[in-house]
Order: C-alpha cells, then structure tokens, then sequence
C-alpha cells in the first residue's frame, strides 16, 4: 500500500492513510509544533469506504478531488480488477465518491501510481502480458463522468509513475533477471502518448518504491533481490535520458522527497528517514539519519519547509521531523 501526502492537504493541516478507506484526520486549533514537544492527538474527521471488496494503493489530490486507485487484491494473477476512483473532498466530514472507473488490467503488486495534472488522469497497470502494460490517460474535466483519451504500452510492468508538463516518466520492471527501464513519454498529445526516450536503470528486477523529478533530473528509489539505490536520472534531453549515478542504500526504501538541495527517503525494515545532499546529482552522500524505532514503520515522506512528515504503517499515524538541521535530525511528535 502506497499512501501519498499531498502539500495541498499538509497546509490545511489535514493528513491521510489508506486501507481500503480513505481518511482525513485535523490537527485542531490547539495542535502546534515545538522541537521536542508532543502534539495534541488528531481526530478523524472524514472516512469513506469506495469499495469494500477493492484495496486502495495509490492516490493524488488536486484541488477538492482526490483520485484514488485500487484493485480486489489479487495483484499478480492476471485476472484481478482494478478502476480508480475520484472522490470529493471539499467537505472532509462528508466525503462522497463521485465516480468510479474500470481500467484495464490490474495494479501489479500495489506499486503501481496514479498521477493527476490539469484536466488529465495518469496511471500504469498491467495484465502479465506485453500487449497490456499500459499508461494510461483519462480526461477528468468532469469528475463525475471520467473519459479514456489514449494509452501507451510500456515493458512489464509499469511500477513507478511522475507527470511533469509534456511528460511522463515511467520505471518498468521487466523480470527477475533483466534490467529495468525508464522510459519517458510523450503526453503533448493526450489521445496519442508516445514514449520518445528510454534507458535501463543498471539494475536487474528493480522494484521500484517512488519516483519523483525535479527540473531536469529523475530521482528513483528501489530495490532488486541484491540490492536498494537510490539512482538519478538525467532527462534534459528527453528522448536521451540517461542513468547519471546511483548510491546503494539500505533495504526497503519506500518514499521519498526532494526539497532544495536534498532528497529525503523512508525505509521500511529499518524504522528511519534519511536525508541525502544532492547538491552534486552525480555523487550524492547521506548526512543524516532520523531514527523511528518503536515509534513508526515508515512509508512515504512529504517535506514542507524545514519538517518532514511521515506516514507510518503499522499505527495508521503521521510522524513528524524536524529537519531544520539535516545532520541533526530531531523527531518531534506522532499524530495518530
């Protein structure tokens, strides 16, 4: 399961988890943050069940809708549903589902995205056969009434997913013992995708935890049978991208951030969050570490200014990092 935290909602001070619901918990006038101190426990304030038989493992916000993916939990079979859902939000109490659509294929192993830019849905799914791995778009301008407008196949299978303006960057798994791929697309032209750029990540049976880009490089973290990196992509030239570095990291990474010059990732089997200077794409180095043992098993990160917030697995809360000082990193409290 993939739980993203959008800005959107951090600035709202609402935070949320998915389990085959969708929840959004308030922080409340009194709740505030010094360095060291423990927050006033968040209420939930909001829940709504799309599907009582589908597994929620991906969504985006944008504006007062969120666009949710999910399927009946046979991932891997070949013949598992999935369709996404788009839900209104602008009143957290009384969230309703406004619409749910059937995709093609399923969401292989939970790790599959969904990316929502302008009027456009993006999402990947597969089937476990090469003429269905897909990108795919919907038009979304109507929440209510969501419409398909093209698709791509991508290699097997489309694990990772980032929308920046005319482009779509896709990590693919392709097998235990080959090399995965990311291949850029081209979504200029919504109802004619066209994957214009592609390059191999160096890396047999890479699973992909997160992808995100910023400006002209493609942060991507992973981990195959042998080992977890964090790799950068080069893509400012998208139809050559290229594998610009990679600095092997600890197992089970899972989400991750980049603010300024430093990119932030949660791992999972090691209760932390780690802070890399990416200043220099080509050689990145850890600076600092924020230990959650007994407190939060991590698994995606957003940062907003000098805080971190992490969404924690095993007790459905968020926890919070000061990382004013990414040497000295400073956990300040858990909103469960």
């Amino acid at each position: 399961m993939r739980v993203t935290i959008r800005a959107a909602s951090l600035a709202a001070c609402k935070v949320g988890s998915l389990c085959g619901a969708l929840l959004l918990a308030g922080c409340g006038a009194s709740s505030s943050f010094h360095p060291g101190s423990t927050a006033n426990t968040a209420s939930v304030i909001g829940s709504v069940v799309p599907s009582s038989s589908y597994e929620l493992d991906a969504f985006d916000i944008q504006g007062n809708y969120a666009y949710i993916l999910g399927d009946n939990g046979d991932q891997g079979s070949g013949s598992s549903a999935a369709q996404f859902y788009v839900l209104d939000i602008t009143h957290p109490a009384s969230m309703a589902v406004v619409s749910a659509t059937s995709i093609t294929g399923f969401i292989n192993y939970g790790q599959s995205g969904i990316r929502v830019q302008g009027q456009y849905v993006y999402l990947v799914s597969s089937t476990g056969t090469a003429s269905t791995n897909l990108l795919q778009i919907y038009d979304i301008s109507n929440p209510y009434a969501p419409a398909f407008v093209g698709s791509v196949q991508v290699p097997l299978y489309g694990f990772g997913l980032w929308v920046s303006g005319e482009y779509a960057y896709v990590i693919s798994y392709v097998g235990v013992s080959s090399i995965s791929t990311l291949d850029v697309v081209d979504v200029s032209n919504p109802a004619s995708p066209t994957i214009v750029g592609s390059t191999d990540t160096g890396t047999a049976g890479l699973n992909v935890a997160d992808i995100k880009v910023v400006g002209k490089y493609a942060y991507v973290a992973g981990q195959s049978d042998g080992q977890s990196e964090i790799l950068v992509f080069d893509i400012s030239n998208p139809a050559s991208p290229y594998l610009l570095s990679g600095l092997p990291v600890a197992h089970s990474p899972q989400g991750l951030d980049v603010e300024g010059s430093y990119l932030y990732e949660t791992f999972y089997d090691q209760y932390s969050l780690n802070i890399y200077d990416i200043s220099n794409p080509s050689s990145l180095s850890q600076v600092g570490t924020a230990s959650l043992i007994g407190t939060c098993k991590p698994q995606d990160v957003t940062v907003e200014g000098t805080t971190a917030y992490v969404a924690c697995y095993t007790n459905s809360s968020v926890g919070v990092v000061d990382v004013s000082n990414p040497t000295e990193l400073a956990f300040r409290t858990r909103r469960s």
